[in-house]
């Protein structure tokens, strides 16, 4: 890169995608496409789950990089640029894995699944460009797996993970969907929004990229349990579980409640929540995740919410911990807040919190 490109970049946020680079994308594309129609009558499920990957990546990045994929030079933000490098950059190994694996099954060099991996870091906020580009990317993995999802409701508990799997992605794309879909229309959000959108896709892709390959070899979901990022999947069992009310309230909140004399009212409570609450993976997930953090010593109770259920409130006491696809760094606090009469939950993650006066019930 010339002197002048860097100082570009530096300043303005945007890298033009050197022809060489898109003409090497495309060329990717092509090979993506051939594999495909090569192995279009292949009975090998590991080798069709490695295509989908393969296929997922080419989709991905191709969807990230938009216009500037199809036309002369453009400039895109660096992030962009990046990210989209590294997904063109694992197919040549994927289309490897893919065809040893057809040839001879358990052959492949490279194990399933294929997870999405670390997230570029960028600026902050997410430029409203990348985002634009994470839509394009969430939108083609649905289209790539909405209609066969459709196809397997039918088959019972085979598929159950994938199909979970598949409605954790599909609300985390309308959860970015409706963030993005605000910026469009003008309106001005935060840099947090921006940033949580950024999340929600990265988020929904990254279960996107497993539905693909779940939908060959549904085994593939059920089997994982952890991914590079610490992203815990829908089978793995937790305290949601239990049937008791008080499963997932901090213990500090209920001694709290037994000694202001609230008891009746918390039970009250508790049981209409749990009643109306409807478990996502996403709420599954978090308790999964803060489950083996805890037995690592990676996080410890520091308070409880305001809201029924009053769940506990975390502090990092490692270095950094991967929760819910965010990078939480030592000394941080987070909490999921569930919803109250089945509504959606919402992971809440800062500095420090402020101490509250009071619980708070329904009623109020």
């Amino acid at each position: 890169m010339g002197l002048f490109d860097w100082i570009r970049e530096s300043i303005t946020g945007q890298k033009i995608c050197p022809p060489e680079h898109l003409e090497s994308y495309k060329r990717l594309g092509e090979q993506v496409y051939g594999l495909h129609v090569e192995l279009v009558n292949s009975e090998m499920p590991r080798a069709l789950a490695f295509l989908q990957a393969t296929r997922s990546m080419q989709l991905m990045a191709d969807a990230l990089l938009g216009d500037a994929l199809l036309s002369e030079p453009k400039s895109v933000p660096v992030i962009t640029h990046n990210q989209a490098d590294i997904w063109y950059g694992k197919i040549p190994d994927l289309m490897v894995a893919t065809r040893q694996e057809a040839a001879f099954a358990n052959a492949a060099s490279i194990a399933l699944p294929i997870q999405l991996g670390q997230q570029e870091e960028g600026p902050s906020p997410c430029p409203v460009e990348h985002l634009a580009g994470l839509r394009r990317s969430a939108e083609v993995m649905d289209d790539m797996t909405a209609q066969a999802v459709e196809l397997i409701r039918d088959q019972g508990e085979r598929f159950k993970e994938v199909i979970l799997l598949y409605e954790s992605a599909k609300t985390r794309k309308q959860a970015g969907d409706a963030i993005v879909g605000n910026i469009s229309n003008g309106r001005k959000v935060s840099a947090e929004s921006h940033e949580d959108a950024e999340e929600q896709y990265w988020m929904a892709l990254s279960d996107y990229l497993l539905v693909a390959q779940g939908l060959k070899v549904p085994d593939l979901v059920k089997r994982s349990n952890t991914g590079s990022s610490g992203h815990f999947f829908v089978n793995s069992r937790c305290k949601l579980d239990s049937s008791d009310i008080w499963k997932v309230t901090s213990s500090e909140a209920r001694n709290d409640i037994i000694e202001a004399g609230e008891w009746a009212q918390a039970v009250e409570d508790l049981e209409e929540h749990w009643s109306a609450c409807i478990i996502t993976p996403l709420e599954r997930e978090y308790e999964t995740t803060v489950e083996e953090l805890m037995k690592q010593g990676l996080v410890k109770e520091d308070g409880y919410w305001y809201c029924c259920p009053f769940p506990p409130v975390y502090r990092v006491t490692g270095d950094s911990v991967h929760v819910l696809g965010r990078v939480l760094p030592r000394g941080h606090v987070f909490v999921y807040e569930y919803g109250d009469d089945g509504a959606s939950g919402n992971f809440i993650t800062a500095a420090s919190f402020q101490s509250g006066v009071d619980r708070k019930y329904c009623e109020d």
